[in-house]
């Protein structure tokens, strides 16, 4: 069982300080030049300023310090996590929705949390729930997370979040994709072999510098392989079985991925798509796709489809 903290950064916070203390500054040189309402207007902004942005750092930084007490003091096994306290909580299922927002040529990022509770509990030990999760997330943490989830609702660690994605699972499906323009011409095949999907790309190319080949679907992909005639590897499930902890109030599929993961991930259970295209400079790409789907095990299909959650 692997045991991951995610913390989430106050750097903005602390820069967002510093920055509106040197505008009080400023604001404070200028009293003695500048009519006096002016000059409270003036340093009525960055103060309001400060206040939100430490009421919102102080949220950050007391999240952090309770997910890592909590992380520090349970123990993991391969069957669930056990606890330094008897607590109280929920067991049910966590979707993140990160996306970003721009406004003129600047750009935020926001989160959308809903956790559905299925049962509350409390007692020293929670059980790894078996079910299905869904990871769909580019490396700036655009996308949506969907996996089993238990909710800490006892002090001190309320709100700690746990995270469970299972390795249990096997890729099914086979297929086989034609890309052709003009003297350019690539096949794709592909079949689930236990917990990978296995494939092999056969080319004869002209015109196009090579064939890529991700793993998707929507506006989320990750290449997996890339090149002219080669064989390609992926596994949408992890290595063992996993726990996150995180804290729900701030926790975001950004900082998930980028502690987990460091890149673009598409992984879990459900339909995902095979994309093949045929890169061709100054042209547009050939663009052809398959699915294939990920079961987990002792799962029915319309179970493991969507978990709950998933669009």
């Amino acid at each position: 069982m692997r045991k991951v903290l995610v913390k989430e950064s106050g750097a903005f916070a602390v820069f967002a300080v510093i920055f509106a203390v040197f505008f009080i500054w400023m604001a404070i040189g200028i009293v003695g030049f500048a009519p006096r309402w002016f000059a409270l207007l003036f340093l009525a902004m960055p103060v309001l300023f400060v206040i939100i942005v430490l009421a919102r750092g102080t949220g950050v930084f007391t999240g952090n310090r309770k997910t890592s007490a909590l992380f520090e003091g349970s123990e993991v096994s391969e069957n669930g996590v056990t606890f330094p306290e008897e607590l109280d909580y929920e067991v049910g299922r966590i979707a993140l929705d990160g996306y970003w927002i721009r406004s003129g040529r600047n750009r935020s990022y926001h989160v959308r949390r809903n956790f559905q509770a299925i049962k509350r509990s409390s007692g020293m030990f929670v059980e790894f729930p078996s079910g299905p999760f869904r990871v769909q997330v580019l490396r700036d943490g655009t996308g949506r997370i969907e996996a089993p989830a238990v909710r800490v609702l006892s002090k001190p660690y309320k709100d700690v979040l746990l995270i469970f994605l299972t390795d249990e699972g096997a890729v099914e499906g086979d297929g086989s994709i034609t890309l052709t323009r003009e003297r350019d011409v690539a096949t794709v095949t592909f079949r689930g072999d236990g917990k990978f999907l296995i494939g092999t790309v056969q080319a004869e190319l002209s015109k196009a510098r090579k064939v890529r080949i991700e793993i998707g679907s929507g506006k989320v992909w990750k290449k997996i392989a890339e090149g002219q005639s080669f064989e390609f590897t992926f596994s949408p499930l992890p290595e063992e079985k996993t726990v996150v902890f995180a804290n729900y109030k701030t926790v975001s599929p950004l900082s998930l991925v980028k502690t987990l993961w460091r890149d673009s991930a598409v992984l879990g259970h459900g339909t995902f798509e095979l994309k093949a295209v045929l890169d061709v400079p100054l042209a547009k790409d050939v663009v052809e796709r398959s699915t294939f789907r990920v079961e987990l095990n002792g799962e029915s299909k319309e179970e493991s489809e969507d978990g709950g959650f998933w669009d």
